[in-house]
């Protein structure tokens, strides 16, 4: 029987600020054996309980947490350096996680990224009418893909890390938790999903090489659209939201073939991407703009497809509702079709987890259905309680009583 691995997503800021030694040791005495820390990572902001010298965080836009190589950096665009590249916390770490015997991989954000997408938004998703989404960068621009490779060869090429997270691989969607996100209709799966959809000069350049009538399926996107949206309360619920998406898909081969043709684009880029990491393992995730962490398809990620090209997939079960969590697995694992591939994570802050019995469980019923590798959201944002749950859960994972 495989080794339980119990494994902590982390920030920069959060491990200078305790010093990636004391990080590091905080990571023992909970039983961690690989830290997932970023190199790329996108905007945002986030309170930090037990950070004591910020407690509000704002992250630099699309920053970069290394110092790329310039030879090694050929082809990427011209992404921000953070001021905390420069700082030796990368080295520190490294050395200490070698010392501790601790695995490191470098949890990097490819295409959600508002300071590129405002730099180069030529190369952004833009949706049916033609509005351009800048947190998102389009994969069907070979330059946007040039810019993956760039990233993914340089992070290689450090030396530190033994696995790469490709983290927004993929086509992004339309909900974004964008700073003062405002939508005054109801939008269902249907909704989002439609939204969702790129349209930009790569997407139908593609499409025309493949046959699909871009121009024909963009209106009959915006159609369905305008008369959805000025419906006001006709969404209806999750289960009848999924069944339109399936009908969509069965009824109109155009749409169908679109999402083929994303899927096979963020395949062979994965494929390229297994080339560039070297000797380093990928790892992707599930995360999904909409529903299900199954609906990565969304997204352009086959689970099927990808699934052979990466180590594991990190199953975001973030839903606060076990039975959920639970069928979620299941269908996740018939698709991957080995639990070996599935890193079940958990964010253990509220309100996705109400309790410790909640994670508990969810644990549990992983354990049952042979799943082997525990990840943790994340060391900054959770208070010191819910952080020692990491050390109970991992004891619970491998058998251990005491």
């Amino acid at each position: 029987m495989a080794a339980i691995s119990v494994e902590l997503f982390a920030y920069p800021w959060d491990i200078l600020e305790a010093t990636p030694e004391r990080f590091l040791d905080h990571c023992v005495a909970l039983g961690v054996t690989r830290a997932h820390v970023t190199v790329s990572y996108h905007s945002g902001k986030f309170l930090l309980p037990r950070n004591r010298s910020v407690r509000v965080y704002f992250p630099e836009p699309g920053a970069l947490y290394f110092q790329p190589d310039a030879a090694a950096w050929a082809g990427g665009l011209a992404q921000p350096v953070s001021r905390l590249a420069g700082s030796g916390w990368l080295e520190r770490l490294a050395r200490g996680a070698a010392e501790r015997s601790i695995e490191l991989s470098a949890w990097a954000v490819f295409f959600h990224n508002s300071a590129l997408g405002a730099a180069y938004p030529d190369l952004a998703v833009q949706n049916a009418f033609g509005d351009v989404y800048p947190f998102a960068l389009c994969p069907s621009h070979e330059a946007v893909r040039d810019h993956a490779a760039a990233l993914c060869r340089s992070v290689a090429a450090l030396g530190i890390f033994s696995g790469v997270d490709l983290e927004t691989i993929g086509y992004l969607g339309y909900f974004h938790g964008h700073h003062h996100e405002v939508t005054a209709i109801p939008l269902g799966m249907a909704e989002k999903f439609l939204l969702s959809l790129c349209f930009c000069p790569a997407c139908r350049a593609a499409c025309g090489s493949a046959g699909v009538d871009a121009e024909s399926l963009a209106a009959a996107v915006r159609g369905l659209l305008d008369r959805r949206m000025q419906s006001d309360d006709a969404s209806g619920g999750q289960d009848e939201e999924a069944e339109h998406v399936a009908t969509l898909l069965v009824a109109c081969p155009a749409l169908a073939a679109l999402i083929r043709l994303r899927m096979e684009t963020v395949t062979a880029l994965v494929k390229r991407l297994s080339v560039e990491a070297g000797s380093a393992k990928l790892a992707a995730f599930t995360s999904s703009f909409v529903g299900s962490p199954s609906n990565i398809w969304m997204e352009g990620v086959s689970p099927t497809d990808v699934g052979e090209l990466v180590e594991c997939f990190h199953l975001l079960a973030y839903a606060p509702d076990v039975a959920q969590v639970n069928s979620e697995l299941v269908f996740f694992l018939a698709l991957t079709s080995d639990p070996a591939r599935v890193n079940l994570t958990l964010n253990l802050g509220l309100p996705l987890t109400t309790s410790f019995s909640q994670a508990a469980a969810k644990v549990e019923y992983a354990l049952r259905q042979g799943v082997r590798r525990f990840s943790f959201f994340n060391y900054g944002f959770l208070g010191e309680a819910r952080l020692r749950w990491i050390g109970d859960l991992a004891r619970i994972a491998r058998g251990d009583s005491r």
